[in-house]
């Protein structure tokens, strides 16, 4: 009978604690790139509000700075997921070294090593690209 009445009890404590789970929240991120401090600034956000982002479609410029400011096990990318880095700069396309330097301060240091192995941010154009298949330093996802 305790034996019973204590299955009963534990399959009651799990219904009720399954009522109480939560759906993962996921930031999907497909994202143009912009101002650099901004960016950093709202994934400071989504890190606070997002169990996950995924990184699903383009990811250029700033918006690589969420390769740090949110940690780096709680993102993934989508086989059509890629980054674009480039230097910052001005309007006028000139290099703009301080807020390159902001940038490069945002990243994980694995990031950070990838990108200085790779000259990534030593200049405005080209871009350099990282495709979903050569990205190492974040686990791959699916849709």
């Amino acid at each position: 009978m305790h034996r019973i009445l204590a299955v009963v009890t534990i399959a009651i404590f799990t219904l009720i604690m399954t009522g109480f789970a939560r759906a993962e929240k996921i930031y999907y991120l497909h994202d143009p790139g912009g101002n650099t401090a901004a960016h950093i600034f709202k994934y400071q956000q989504v890190n606070a509000e997002y169990d996950r982002v995924v990184i699903d479609g383009r990811c250029k410029s700033s918006c690589t700075t969420v390769l740090g400011t949110v940690p780096l096990n709680k993102i993934c990318i989508t086989p059509s997921g890629y980054f674009m880095f480039h230097a910052a700069h001005h309007g006028d396309r000139s290099l703009n070294p301080g807020e390159t330097q902001l940038m490069m301060s945002a990243y994980a240091p694995e990031v950070r090593d990838w990108v200085m192995r790779h000259h990534a941010l030593e200049q405005v154009d080209p871009y350099t690209y990282l495709y979903a298949r050569d990205v190492r330093f974040i686990r791959h996802c699916s849709r």
